[in-house]
């Protein structure tokens, strides 16, 4: 009967260590119902928003090819549903010799990611693969003589418009003198 005794005390220790092992091995399975599958990334959606009155409205459509909108007035947009091109191109000039404001962007997702406020003429150039890009905007001169001065006599300056979106989902029409971003937007 002795050795029966030694035989179980030595046997629990065992069988202990190997209950251990399973539990420990049987925790760590995971089941169809525990794994989850990554939903697949949704494609950036970019888009062209012109803001002006009386313009023409020159841009890179979807196949890069270019696309011309006549006499806009008001709020002008084209989203790039598809596949997105490598570099998009806008360009907006206005129809009309005096002042006029445009406002010209390159949205991604429906946030702008590029442009700004401008005068009379406005030229965006944006790469998706780097995220950044070129622009050229008309500035405001008050009127100025022939001369190149303004009538104080001093010499002419330029002015912008911040142009920063605000949480309304206007933009920021505050002037800047030199350009730029406004003291809010800064």
């Amino acid at each position: 009967m002795m050795m029966f005794t030694k035989f179980r005390v030595g046997i629990l220790p065992l069988f202990f260590k190997l209950l251990m092992l399973l539990v420990f091995l049987g925790s760590c399975k995971k089941t169809a119902h525990d794994v989850q599958e990554q939903p697949e990334p949704t494609p950036a959606v970019f888009a062209y928003e012109v803001h002006c009155d009386f313009c023409t409205i020159t841009y890179n459509d979807l196949n890069g090819e270019s696309r011309t909108v006549r006499n806009n007035t008001g709020k002008w947009n084209f989203k790039i549903l598809e596949k997105t091109p490598s570099n998009l191109k806008l360009s907006v000039v206005t129809t009309l010799p005096s002042y006029q404001s445009i406002q010209a962007y390159i949205l991604k997702d429906g946030e702008v990611v590029y442009g700004n406020l401008g005068y009379n003429r406005a030229e965006i150039a944006y790469s998706t693969v780097n995220g950044n890009g070129t622009s050229s905007f008309g500035s405001y001169n008050p009127s100025t003589s022939p001369g190149g001065s303004n009538q104080n006599g001093g010499p002419s300056s330029s002015s912008s418009v911040c142009g920063a979106k605000n949480k309304s989902g206007g933009y920021c029409k505050r002037v800047v003198a030199g350009g730029g971003r406004c003291w809010q937007h800064r």
